[in-house]
């Protein structure tokens, strides 16, 4: 029974410190908290897209960016990150989404295929194929944008000036470890060392600097073992780096991309012309 009521105590504290957290919540600071670290990762990186930030009050920890080049940040997260460059990383990670035209064209391949879906309810055997078709098709785009808005974010992150690794230890906290057959998003482990291995390659002298979160330490624990096997093996190595040096330009013909979009890009003109035949 005393065990009973020190939990019930011990969960009563943890239910009055998280209403207090939310009672001295203070909106207009973190709001512009939110703008200024957006509005650096613009400017630093010379990108002419329109990007809004907004915070909405509520204990998820999320952020999720629009059609409309809207990035909103839940003061969950906000409560989460621990300091201004784990949510520069957050933030950075949502234009990655943006710039790469994920948003838009989620938008249109997703309203495409559910009028596939809709069309083919003449024949259940059609409806169950389109469903299987559409939902594959989705998975495979949010994965493969998840780890392209990962390694944007860096991009952004570090010529912006905040450490790249502070992406690292977000991702380690929010990304849980699970089996990513049947999920949008890549399993932690892939994702966080999909990352880590492309700073450590990319911006060196970055990965240097360290970083000395208790969530990144945590990390390492799990890649060193990794990246010191690779490093033995050359084979191995030789692969690793023959496949960063691809990405790496890539990135670079990406970030010049950025840098002379218009404002408006085939996918945002698709989407919007739909948007439009909708209402």
């Amino acid at each position: 029974m005393k065990k009973l009521l020190l939990l019930f105590m011990a969960i009563l504290s943890l239910h009055l410190s998280a209403n207090a957290a939310t009672t001295n919540w203070n909106s207009a600071a973190q709001v512009k908290r939110v703008n200024t670290i957006g509005k650096n990762l613009l400017a630093k990186n010379n990108l002419p897209t329109k990007i809004t930030f907004k915070v909405m009050q509520t204990d998820e920890i999320n952020a999720f960016a629009n059609a409309d080049k809207e990035i909103y940040v839940y003061t969950g997260l906000l409560k989460f990150v621990e300091n201004d460059a784990e949510l520069a990383a957050v933030i950075s990670h949502e234009i990655g989404h943006i710039v790469n035209n994920h948003v838009a064209k989620q938008n249109v391949v997703g309203t495409v295929t559910s009028t596939a879906i809709y069309n083919a309810n003449i024949d259940s055997r059609l409806k169950a194929g389109a469903n299987i078709a559409n939902n594959m098709s989705m998975l495979k785009m949010s994965r493969t944008e998840e780890y392209e808005a990962d390694i944007t974010g860096a991009d952004l992150m570090t010529k912006a000036g905040y450490n790249p690794l502070a992406m690292i230890s977000v991702l380690n906290k929010i990304s849980g470890n699970y089996v990513d057959v049947i999920s949008t998003h890549p399993s932690g482990d892939k994702r966080t060392m999909y990352v880590y291995d492309y700073i450590t390659y990319t911006y060196p002298q970055k990965a240097k600097l360290g970083y000395t979160s208790a969530s990144f330490k945590s990390f390492m624990n799990y890649a060193g073992p990794i990246v010191k096997e690779r490093n033995a093996d050359p084979k191995k190595l030789a692969k690793f780096n023959k496949s960063q040096e691809k990405l790496k330009a890539k990135r670079i013909a990406k970030l010049e991309k950025y840098k002379t979009a218009k404002q408006s890009n085939g996918w945002d003109k698709s989407f919007n012309v739909i948007r439009a035949i909708s209402y």
